[in-house]
C-alpha cells in the first residue's frame, strides 16, 4: 500500500534538504551563473526574431488593407458611374419628350450668354459663331424656346457637375455651370468663348453622336481648366438625333476627397487610358490624360497597367524619385475602368515598424525582468538551502500537515461539485500560494458552471422561439404565394419557389385579369431573409393592385410604372426589386410583357429555344419614381412553352465556386421533351441544380415558373 501524501512529502523534504547539502553548493553558484550569461547572450537573437515575425505578419495586414481598400473604392466608382449615367439618360428623356410633343411645353425664356453676363448658377443659351453668322429662324428661335423647359432639370442637377449642357445640331448649347466662391460669372459670358466658342468641335461630341445609351468619352481640360470626365448621349427630335445632352464630371463626382490628402488615385479606361486623376504633383507627368499607361516608360507601372486593364486585382511597389510607393488596384464593377490607388510605402509599413518596436522594447524589458529574477532566484535558493537544514527535523512534519489540509478539503469540494451542487463554495484558504489559488479557482468555477447553466437554457428557450417565429414567417410567405389555378384547356401552368433562408425574396404570381387574360409574374427582392420577404409581399400585393386597376393588356407598361411609383414611394431601406410581367390572351396567344431589369424568359417553339427580347427601357422597380416602362408584345402559336426563372437558377454554385450558369439551363431545357408538363420542367430543372451544387449551401433563393399555352378550339 502506497504512503499517504502526508507521509510521502515528510520524506520528500527530507531527501531534499540532504541532496541540496551533497550537490548544491558550489556547482549550484556554478550553473545560476552560466544560465544568466546564456540568456543574457541570446536576448538579443530571440527579440530580434519575434520582432521579424511581426514585423512580417504587420506587413501582410498592411498588404491585405491596401487591396481591400482598391476595392472599396472601385465599387464606390462603380455605383458613383452608373448613377451619374442614369442622371444623364433621365435628362435625355426629359428633353426627347419636350421636342417630340412641344405643344405640350410653353415657351420660356432664358438669358443669353452672347448679350449679357450670365452668373453662374444660372441656365442659359449660346450661339456658335456658325449659327451668329447665319442667323436664328423663327422656328429655330421657337425651339430654343421650348428647350428651355429642360432648365429646372438642369438647376437641380447642377448642385452635383461641373457643368449640364445640352447641344444641338443647329449650333446652339444651353448649358448650367456650377457656382465657384472665385468665379462669379458663366464661362460662355467671358472672352474669347463668347464669340468662338462651338460645342459641336469637341471629342466628346462626336462620340456621343455615336452612342444609344449614356458613355463616358475622353477626359479633357474644361473651359475652365479643370480636368473634367464627360458623360454623353444623343437626344432626338422628330427626324432623329437632334444633338448631345450630358454632364462633366470632376474627380470628387466618383470618389470623395479624402481628408488627410495624402491618398491618389487615378482611372483608366479599357484601353489603358488615363481617364481621370486626383494626384499630387510628383505625379502628374507620369500619368498624362488619355496617354496608354500600358506603354509608360515605367516597367512596373506599364505592367500594372496590363494587369488593371485585364480586370485583375492586386498591388504592386513603384519607384518615383527614389521614393517606394504602393500601387493596388481594382475594376470598376458595371464598367470597363480600373481604379488605382497610389500610397507611400512609409505610410503601408508605419503600422509593421510601430509593431516591431513595441516588440523590441518587451523584449528588452522581459531580459531585464529574467536576469532580476535569475539573481533573486540564486539568493532565496541558497538562503531556503541553508534555512531547510536547520528546520528539515521541525518544519517537516508541521509543513505536510499544513499543506494536505487544504488538499482534503478540494477533495470534499469535489465531491459536493461531482452530485451536482453548483453552488457549493469552498472555504477560503489564506495561505497566497498555489493551493489557495487554486481554491479560488475552483470558487470561480462554480460560479462559471451556474452561470453557463443559466446561460444555456436561456439560448435554448431564446433559440426555440426565434425557430418558432421564423417557421411561422416561412408558413405566411408559402401563403402568400397563389394556389394552382383550374384546369384550363388554353393553358398549363406550374410554379415553385425555394428559399435560401428561412425565408426568402423571390416571388411568382398568375391571376385572372378577366375571362380571356391571364397575367404571370416572377420577381426577384435584391435581398435575402426577413427584410426581403418583407418587402416581397409589399412588392407582390402593389404589383396585382395595379396591373387588375388597368383590367386590360394595353395598360400593362403604365401599371408597372404605378407599382414602381408606389415602391419607390416608401422605401426607406433602399431594397429594390426585378421583375418580369406578361399578360397572356388565351383566345389567340398575344402576349404583352414589360421586363423590370429581370432575367428574360426562355421561349422553347417544338425544338427551337430562345429568349424573349428585351425591352429598352427595363429597370428595376423601387429605386427612383416617375421612370417609364416600355412593354413588347409577340404572338404564341399553339404548343409554346414559356420558361420563367430568378438568377438563383444559373447562379447556383458548387463547392468550388463553378456557376450553373444560363448554358446548362439551356441545354438542360433543349432535352427536356416537347410533351413535358411544367411541373415536370420544373422538377427536373431544381434536379439538375441540386446536382450541380452538390454539398454546397443553396446561396441564393430559387423560383421558376413554367408556362405551355395549347389554345383555345
Amino acid at each position: 500500500m502506497r504512503p499517504g501524501i502526508r507521509k510521502r512529502l515528510f520524506l520528500l523534504m527530507l531527501l531534499g534538504c540532504t541532496l541540496s547539502i551533497l550537490f548544491l553548493g558550489m556547482p549550484m553558484l556554478y550553473g545560476i551563473y552560466e544560465m544568466q550569461s546564456l540568456v543574457s547572450g541570446k536576448d538579443e537573437i530571440i527579440s530580434r526574431a519575434v520582432s521579424y515575425y511581426t514585423t512580417d505578419f504587420a506587413k501582410e495586414q498592411a498588404q491585405e488593407q491596401i487591396e481591400g481598400e482598391a476595392e472599396i473604392r472601385a465599387g464606390i466608382m462603380g455605383y458613383e458611374a452608373g448613377m451619374v449615367q442614369a442622371d444623364v439618360q433621365y435628362i435625355c428623356d426629359e428633353l426627347n419628350s419636350i421636342l417630340q410633343a412641344p405643344g405640350k411645353y410653353s415657351p420660356k425664356t432664358i438669358p443669353n450668354a452672347l448679350y449679357e453676363e450670365v452668373p453662374r448658377g444660372t441656365v442659359y443659351v449660346h450661339f456658335s459663331p456658325e449659327l451668329v453668322q447665319k442667323g436664328v429662324s423663327p422656328e429655330l428661335e421657337q425651339e430654343i424656346r421650348r428647350v428651355a423647359n429642360i432648365a429646372t432639370t438642369m438647376t437641380k442637377l447642377g448642385e452635383y457637375y461641373q457643368c449640364v449642357f445640352v447641344v444641338s445640331k443647329q449650333g446652339y448649347i444651353i448649358r448650367f455651370d456650377a457656382k465657384k466662391e472665385a468665379d462669379a460669372i458663366s464661362q460662355l459670358s467671358k472672352e474669347p468663348w463668347r464669340h468662338t466658342y462651338d460645342a459641336r468641335k469637341g471629342n466628346w461630341y462626336s462620340s456621343g453622336l455615336k452612342h444609344s445609351s449614356p458613355a463616358y468619352t475622353e477626359s479633357y481640360l474644361g473651359t475652365d481648366g479643370e480636368l473634367v470626365l464627360p458623360c454623353v448621349t444623343p437626344y432626338y427630335d422628330a427626324n432623329g438625333i437632334a444633338g448631345v445632352v450630358g454632364v462633366d464630371c470632376k474627380p470628387d463626382n466618383f470618389l470623395p476627397v479624402e481628408e488627410e490628402g495624402n491618398i491618389n488615385f487615378f482611372a483608366l479606361g479599357s484601353n489603358g487610358e488615363v481617364l481621370l486623376k486626383e494626384l499630387e504633383e510628383q505625379f502628374t507627368a507620369d500619368f498624362p490624360l488619355g496617354q496608354d499607361l500600358q506603354k509608360s516608360n515605367i516597367t512596373s507601372l506599364s505592367f500594372a497597367a496590363r494587369r488593371m486593364v485585364k480586370g485583375n486585382i492586386g498591388y504592386r511597389k513603384l519607384n518615383f524619385e527614389g521614393e517606394e510607393y504602393y500601387l493596388s488596384y481594382a475594376p470598376v464593377p458595371r464598367q470597363t475602368w480600373s481604379v488605382g490607388t497610389l500610397m507611400e510605402k512609409a505610410r503601408v509599413t508605419k503600422a509593421a515598424k510601430d509593431a516591431q518596436g513595441r516588440m523590441m522594447g518587451k523584449m528588452d524589458e522581459l531580459n531585464a525582468s529574467l536576469q532580476r529574477m535569475v539573481a533573486l532566484f540564486a539568493g532565496l535558493l541558497i538562503i531556503s538551502v541553508m534555512l531547510a537544514v536547520a528546520l528539515v527535523s521541525y518544519g517537516s512534519a508541521r509543513a505536510s500537515e499544513f499543506f494536505c489540509r487544504p488538499l482534503r478539503k478540494l477533495m470534499e469540494a469535489a465531491k459536493e461539485i461531482a452530485k451536482g451542487n453548483f453552488s457549493h463554495k469552498l472555504e477560503v484558504i489564506p495561505e497566497g500560494d498555489e493551493i489557495s489559488h487554486l481554491a479560488a479557482c475552483f470558487n470561480g468555477m462554480t460560479d462559471e458552471l451556474e452561470r453557463y447553466e443559466d446561460e444555456i437554457a436561456r439560448i435554448s428557450f431564446e433559440t426555440s422561439r426565434i425557430e418558432a417565429e421564423l417557421a411561422a414567417a416561412a408558413q405566411i410567405q408559402i401563403s402568400l404565394l397563389p394556389a394552382p389555378l383550374p384546369k384550363n384547356e388554353a393553358f398549363q401552368l406550374a410554379a415553385a419557389m425555394y428559399p435560401a433562408k428561412e425565408v426568402g425574396g423571390d416571388f411568382y404570381d398568375f391571376f385572372y385579369v378577366d375571362q380571356n387574360h391571364l397575367a404571370v409574374i416572377i420577381a426577384d427582392v435584391s435581398d435575402k431573409g426577413v427584410s426581403a420577404a418583407l418587402f416581397m409581399a409589399v412588392a407582390k400585393t402593389v404589383l396585382k393592385n395595379s396591373i387588375l386597376s388597368g383590367k386590360t393588356e394595353s395598360s400593362l407598361a403604365e401599371a408597372v410604372a404605378l407599382a414602381n411609383d408606389q415602391l419607390s414611394a416608401e422605401n426607406e431601406e433602399g431594397l429594390f426589386v426585378t421583375v418580369f410581367a406578361g399578360i397572356l390572351e388565351l383566345n389567340t396567344g398575344d402576349f404583352t410583357y414589360v421586363n423590370g431589369g429581370h432575367n428574360p424568359p426562355l421561349l422553347l417553339e417544338g425544338d427551337t429555344l430562345s429568349y424573349l427580347p428585351l425591352t429598352k427601357k427595363s429597370p428595376v422597380l423601387g429605386m427612383m419614381e416617375g421612370i417609364p416602362f416600355e412593354e413588347k408584345k409577340m404572338c404564341l402559336s399553339k404548343g409554346t412553352r414559356l420558361f420563367l426563372y430568378t438568377d438563383g437558377v444559373t447562379e447556383a454554385m458548387d463547392v468550388s465556386g463553378q456557376m450553373f450558369t444560363k448554358e446548362r439551363l439551356e441545354k438542360k431545357l433543349s432535352l427536356l421533351s416537347v410533351k413535358a408538363e411544367p411541373g415536370e420542367v420544373i422538377e427536373d430543372v431544381l434536379l439538375e441544380v441540386q446536382r450541380h451544387a452538390g454539398a454546397a449551401e443553396q446561396s441564393d433563393d430559387i423560383t421558376m415558373v413554367a408556362l405551355n399555352y395549347a389554345g383555345r378550339g
